[in-house]
């Protein structure tokens, strides 16, 4: 026969990022409350003009617009005294932060610093499913040059004279600039999924 006591786990802590709840409580209550968390995508997480069309089989597109959005969190490394510098805290992706964010409150439910705990049959077990937003828009910045051989590629913009065809890659390239975070040392850990 196994010996339980060295194959059983107790979950003694409980932390979230929620739609509509900034912590596990907040998260119950609103499932106690039906509070329903599912509203139409807002503005600050992507444009529905670019990406919505209502036929699910158009390419590239989504036929949803709804969903369940993380609006609130609080993220305040340095007041935790977590080793983060702030130029890379500043590049982390939301859903890194509310990795940390959610580790730290389970650590906080199970009493944590206050309640001693044993490093060696402890851990803190996260699910998330792939890297977020931050990640996606250093790759549209990224491969800015792969569109622009695109459109180099097209017979209509290959008929342009050369002094348009740059003026308009470079004209792009700015808009792109624009619209996605700079590329520097610190952008690759602030997307990384663990």
């Amino acid at each position: 026969m196994r010996d339980r006591a060295r194959t059983a786990v107790a979950i003694v802590g409980v932390g979230a990022v929620m739609p509509d709840a900034v912590d596990a409580p907040t998260f119950w209550d609103n499932i106690k409350n039906g509070r329903d968390s599912v509203s139409e995508v807002p503005s600050n997480r992507w444009d529905p003009a670019l990406y919505y069309n209502p036929d699910p089989k158009a390419p590239d597109m989504t036929y949803s617009k709804i969903g369940g959005w993380v609006q609130e969190y609080d993220w305040n490394p340095l007041a935790w005294k977590l080793p983060i510098p702030p130029k890379v805290s500043d590049l982390m992706d939301r859903t890194q932060k509310w990795g940390v964010i959610a580790a730290r409150e389970a650590l906080n439910d199970y009493g944590y610093p206050g309640r001693p705990l044993n490093t060696e049959r402890t851990a803190v077990i996260l699910g998330i499913a792939m890297g977020g937003d931050q990640h996606l828009f250093t790759a549209a910045r990224a491969l800015f040059p792969e569109v622009a051989s695109a459109m180099g590629d097209s017979p209509n913009f290959a008929s342009l004279p050369a002094d348009v065809r740059k003026a308009i890659i470079e004209e792009t390239r700015t808009g792109v600039q624009s619209r996605f975070p700079d590329i520097n040392e610190d952008t690759m850990p602030g997307e990384l999924a663990n």
